[in-house]
């Protein structure tokens, strides 16, 4: 996969999909996987990403396949109050609060704050520069004056405002 252009992070993710299947089915063998998907306590959803990692490793072993057809539901996603997302942010660590605020008021991605460098950081400006992440757009947005501060007290022992290289070797915050 990582071939064709696939993201560590995508490949991680079908490999575990993959795993999860073959301890619940016979994975070398089609049949097998579309009767464990058949009775699945699974979303649609999750049932169409899972027939796209098997389809992909059938086609990789040149094992014939005839995908089953899973139409995700479309649901309104749960967007928690301000007030509780408020409280959330309030019971957490001092490094974890900063990030927190920082995703509640720009909007961005887990991956995209977690990848933040210090030089990302205006504090003149009140700005943060967002690389990004799966294929959205790199953006400059402002912050209000308490999280500039909050970025400033943080300790910089990297380039990165949320990692630490010599604790932390993890790609994400997951």
């Amino acid at each position: 996969m990582r071939k064709q252009g696939y993201r560590d992070s995508t490949v991680r993710g079908c490999v575990r999909v993959l795993k999860s299947v073959a301890r619940r089915a016979d994975l070398p063998v089609p049949e097998s996987t579309k009767c464990y998907l058949a009775g699945a306590k699974v979303s649609e959803a999750r049932k169409a990403l899972i027939v796209q990692h098997l389809a992909r490793f059938y086609t990789y072993k040149r094992i014939p396949f005839d995908k089953p057809h899973y139409v995700p539901v479309d649901t309104l996603p749960f967007i928690p109050m301000e007030s509780e997302v408020d409280q959330l942010i309030s019971g957490v660590g001092k490094k974890t609060v900063v990030y927190l605020q920082l995703l509640k008021e720009t909007g961005a991605r887990a991956g995209e704050a977690w990848n933040i460098r210090w030089v990302d950081i205006n504090s003149q400006q009140g700005t943060v520069t967002i690389t990004p992440e799966k294929g959205s757009r790199a953006r400059r947005l402002k912050v209000t004056s308490s999280l500039v501060v909050m970025l400033d007290h943080l300790p910089h022992r990297s380039e990165y405002v949320f990692r630490n290289p010599a604790i932390d070797r993890s790609e994400s915050p997951w």
